[in-house]
């Protein structure tokens, strides 16, 4: 029997010579994973599996071809399509793209109903008081000047009241 010798020392690998250990992470003849040859063609790519689309029925298809033969422009038809993309990702609400909308097909009022239908655009305004807030009372120390690197100037309306110090002997007569 053959002992397996190093091909740097030219030394038996199976005994370690004074306080060197032998290495035991590394048996000879047993592979550490599946050989795989490196390369640098990518696979073949499969096919993806079909969308699940909303199908759109016979009305959707009719405003889009009445739209289109309304605006007539090539240029401002992808702008409004533009538009009802920005409300189909939520970037602008309902109300808001009724009004832009305008710029493009208000003219054709059967258009404008059907669009306002199809959002359900009741055509109400939102009713928004410009009241301010009661005051609570409370000083915002950040709407007041600085008065040094820690300390606000606060307004003259702001008073402390300090209770009066009095003697004692003044209280309570002897």
């Amino acid at each position: 029997m053959e002992v397996p010798t190093s091909a740097v020392r030219g030394s038996a690998t199976t005994t370690a010579p004074g306080n060197k250990r032998a290495k035991l992470s590394h048996k000879p003849g047993i592979p550490d994973g599946p050989a795989i040859e490196p390369t640098l063609t990518p696979t073949v790519p499969e096919p993806l599996g079909p969308i699940a689309a909303v199908a759109a029925n016979q009305d959707d298809l009719t405003f889009f071809d009445r739209a289109k033969k309304h605006i007539s422009n090539r240029t401002t038809m992808n702008e409004f399509i533009k538009l009802l993309n920005l409300y189909v990702m939520d970037l602008i609400t309902g109300e808001v793209l009724v009004h832009k909308a305008t710029n493009f097909i208000g003219a054709n009022s059967d258009l404008m109903n059907w669009l306002k239908s199809f959002l359900h655009y009741t055509g109400e305004d939102e009713v928004v008081d410009n009241v301010p807030d009661p005051r609570t009372g409370r000083v915002s120390l950040s709407n007041c000047r600085g008065y040094g690197p820690s300390y606000r100037l606060l307004p003259k309306r702001v008073s402390f009241h300090v209770p009066q110090y009095t003697l004692l002997s003044e209280c309570h007569p002897r």
